[in-house]
């Protein structure tokens, strides 16, 4: 039961109702998990974490897809798993196993971990743990890339570059009200889907690293006093960018949702002076995890351009973050349209707002 105040867990699917899970951990030789011990996380795709009959705590993921996503999505993780087991730098829950034909991953459960996310919410996301995520962000984007990963060749799925168009068909009606006026404003903006245009087509052009693909603050879990990375299914060689700019962008989105509403009266100039004012007191996240990151990768300060390209990817993650919180409701709020126009600012103008970021020269 959950205590007064707090969001209620998922419930994950019934295990009954999912016999691959008990045969998969079996197949691993880890034993089946105990029908008491099983709890959900929040998240797009199905989960079961608990406590195996053999005594192992295990977190299994069901990644969803089609079939040959899924596939690459597997291959990834299970690559990645090998490159950071026992890595001296990176932390990652231990990969255990995983499954094509189903979509199953397996990883070492990190009992009462806290994410990222719900440290920030609390104000106990500290300096230090940003400064930490920083040096593993710049470690990762040091190290070889393991051949799976190299060899996939597919094109990251965000931006969606061919939804910018228009949406298809199986997009547009399984899409929520809320999610079609999303899509609508940038529809109905060239200058917007030119900068999304130019992100992507900067990043086919420049350097790649192996970059984490999906960083946000929930991939981040604080466990016996050490800062664990997860979710690996979107490893790739990309643009540095991708990475730092979603860190940024994460503190960007709390501190604009965490000022005034425009419906209080504000002028759309107003809102964003605003969301200026209040990223000020978070900024300083963004700065300790450039200050990490830059300590662990000197050579990103010879990449003279990488602090605009990656504020420009903090301003795709503000839409992309917007598109997420419509689905299932009606309507946009004005405070949801607010943070799209803020992002909007970041992708056409991102050189301005690099220190704004607290991505400057680092210390």
């Amino acid at each position: 039961m959950s205590a007064v105040g707090e969001e209620p867990r998922p419930i994950p699917v019934p295990l009954d109702q999912v016999p691959e899970v008990a045969e998969f951990l079996t197949g691993l030789r880890l034993g089946v998990l105990r029908e008491e011990s099983v709890f959900a996380f929040f998240g797009r795709n199905d989960t079961w974490a608990g406590v195996t009959d053999t005594g192992v705590p295990v977190f299994v993921k069901r990644t969803l897809g089609e079939a040959d996503q899924v596939r690459r999505r597997v291959e990834r993780t299970r690559a990645m798993g090998v490159v950071l087991d026992t890595h001296p730098v990176i932390n990652a829950p231990r990969f255990l196993g995983g499954d094509e034909a189903f979509g199953l991953l397996a990883f070492t459960l990190l009992q009462d971990a806290r994410s990222g996310a719900d440290l920030a919410g609390e104000d106990a996301f500290t300096w230090d743990l940003a400064h930490a995520a920083g040096i593993q962000v710049g470690t990762l984007h040091t190290l070889r890339a393991p051949r799976p990963v190299a060899a996939d060749t597919t094109e990251p799925p965000l931006p969606p570059r061919d939804h910018l168009a228009a949406l298809p068909l199986e997009i547009y009606t399984a899409s929520s009200g809320a999610e079609l006026e999303t899509w609508a404003i940038l529809h109905n903006d060239p200058e917007i889907i030119e900068a999304i245009g130019d992100v992507c087509d900067r990043e086919s052009r420049g350097p790649r690293v192996l970059v984490h693909g999906d960083l946000r603050l929930d991939q981040f879990l604080h466990h016996g006093g050490t800062l664990y990375l997860t979710d690996w299914e979107e490893a790739r060689l990309a643009d540095a960018a991708r990475d730092v700019g979603a860190f940024a962008g994460e503190w960007l989105y709390r501190g604009v949702l965490g000022m005034a509403r425009p419906e209080d009266g504000m002028s759309d100039r107003e809102v964003v002076a605003g969301g200026a004012r209040r990223f000020e007191a978070l900024r300083p996240y963004v700065e300790a995890f450039w200050t990490g990151y830059l300590d662990a990768r000197p050579a990103a300060r010879d990449d003279h351009e990488l602090a605009a390209r990656a504020a420009a990817f903090a301003g795709w993650h503000l839409i992309d973050r917007v598109i997420a919180a419509a689905r299932r409701r009606g309507r946009l709020t004005a405070l949801e349209r607010a943070v799209a126009g803020v992002g909007r600012t970041a992708l056409l103008r991102p050189a301005d707002l690099t220190t704004t970021l607290g991505l400057g020269e680092g210390r």
